[in-house]
């Protein structure tokens, strides 16, 4: 059967009236968007991350060096699709040196990027999540304005979705400054035989719903909800899904722009919906101490109920030899509660973006603009889409349908739903501080913080280092 385009259809209603972004970590088993320690033949590593790409002429038959800091890096499909598009690209010239120098693992990334923007020397294709401090980026000249390439191809750059680019558009910079690799709903993977062994024949939709169905699980034997709250994401994920089902995605943004505090009762109320979880036994007794790849396990091993996680793990959750359970398994929205049913429909998507060097020129910049195509273009996501269940946000994508995944086509239906849609709350934030700051005070209250003392702590961040 054929989708013929609905998929990113979907998606695209939905990407119109929010803004997405993500984040990731590595190994097949954990929280992955991009997985893999390999590189593509003939590809040659950077040596320490901080030296940028540099044509070595200026005209035709010029050698010039690409260089690439994404989080394409691992051992997943759609790692090896982006390898082979690179390997295509080399073989097409020839007079290119690739070095990629990406990374699966979040703090090595985070590591170099800060070392190139510190320097104002970027690579040629990079990603920077979150837009709070792009503005500055732009005006440094770190970050091309894409949309010249995007109007003058309108076969490529007709055909992602406004709400996709709408997010790099930033307020006060005339243009749009990425374009995204990768999209998706945040959503609960739950093994339906577990809860049906433990009395609750359908996914809950609401909060009272859902922590009578996480009693009956603990009561069952099983793990309710796997957590590796020691890979921190994890516990800030949940948090991002409590919130905005709890103040709605505009909340967000008022906390980046301090027009709310942490320490606000309203906000203060999101951390302690986690805590209740927390008391209530939702996670393994030892989650503060474990890692994601490790909660992971206990889910595709069928201890555990529930993972929230992205559609990065959908190739992982339907392979039989990595997950024994993958029949069980299936995928919906976060519950919502029912006295803010007006943000029922507001969920946690992911957005990743590719951003150009905003300093190149010449052939450098035409072969860079060339690879950007082909890494995102419509044949690229449909073939990442059918292969490893990962989304680029196009409305031209005609995809088979027989060759994806039902849990990958239920995330895009879902995905379509939300009317209001989030991203992890510090990308809102302009202290780069925050991601490390919510993330750690959340998972304090995993080894016995209150939410009080969580959201002083995050705010104390915000008050120490005010501008």
């Amino acid at each position: 059967m054929r989708m013929k385009k609905v998929t990113a259809l979907l998606l695209a209603s939905a990407m119109c009236v929010g803004a997405l972004a993500g984040c990731g970590n590595s190994s097949d088993t954990k929280e992955t968007k991009a997985a893999g320690d390999t590189q593509a033949a003939g590809e040659t590593k950077a040596a320490d991350g901080t030296d940028a790409a540099k044509s070595e002429g200026s005209g035709d038959g010029e050698k010039v060096t690409i260089r690439l800091l994404t989080r394409m890096a691992g051992t997943t499909t759609q790692v090896n699709i982006y390898n082979d598009i690179i390997n295509e690209f080399k073989e097409k010239h020839p007079e290119v040196t690739i070095v990629d120098d990406s990374q699966s693992d979040e703090s090595a990334f985070n590591n170099i990027l800060s070392t190139d923007i510190a320097s104002g020397t970027m690579a040629n294709i990079f990603r920077i999540q979150g837009v709070a401090n792009l503005s500055e980026y732009i005006d440094n000249g770190m970050i091309l304005n894409l949309q010249p390439y995007l109007d003058e191809d309108k076969e490529w750059g007709g055909g992602f979705t406004e709400g996709s680019l709408a997010y790099y558009q930033v307020p006060g910079q005339e243009g749009t400054y990425a374009v995204p690799m990768e999209s998706g709903l945040i959503g609960v993977y739950y093994n339906e035989d577990l809860f049906k062994a433990a009395g609750v024949d359908k996914f809950p939709e609401t909060w009272t719903e859902f922590t009578d169905a996480i009693t009956k699980l603990k009561d069952s034997g099983v793990i309710p909800i796997a957590m590796g709250a020691q890979s921190t994401y994890m516990a800030g994920h949940l948090h991002d899904q409590i919130f905005y089902k709890w103040l709605g995605t505009e909340a967000a943004k008022l906390l980046g722009n301090r027009e709310k505090k942490w320490t606000d009762s309203d906000v203060v109320e999101t951390l302690q919906k986690e805590k209740d979880l927390i008391d209530l036994g939702a996670f393994d007794a030892s989650a503060a101490g474990i890692t994601d790849d490790i909660a992971m396990t206990q889910f595709q091993q069928g201890e555990a109920a529930m993972v929230i996680t992205g559609p990065w793990n959908i190739g992982v959750f339907t392979d039989k030899e990595k997950t024994p359970v993958t029949d069980s398994i299936k995928v919906a929205k976060f519950p919502y509660f029912e006295e803010k049913e007006e943000f029922k429909n507001e969920d946690m998507q992911t957005l990743s973006p590719y951003m150009v060097n905003g300093k190149l020129q010449g052939k450098e910049l035409d072969l860079t603009i060339e690879l950007l195509k082909m890494l995102t273009n419509k044949d690229a996501a449909k073939r990442y889409a059918e292969e490893a269940a990962f989304l680029i946000p196009r409305t031209d994508i005609d995809l088979d349908e027989s060759k994806c995944s039902p849990l990958f086509v239920e995330n895009v239906k879902l995905g379509g739903t939300s009317t209001g849609i989030g991203v992890d709350i510090f990308d809102f934030d302009p202290l780069t501080s925050m991601q490390d700051r919510t993330r750690n005070s959340i998972v304090s209250m995993f080894t016995g913080a209150t939410a009080d003392a969580a959201a002083q702590e995050i705010q104390s961040e915000i008050d120490n280092n005010a501008k």
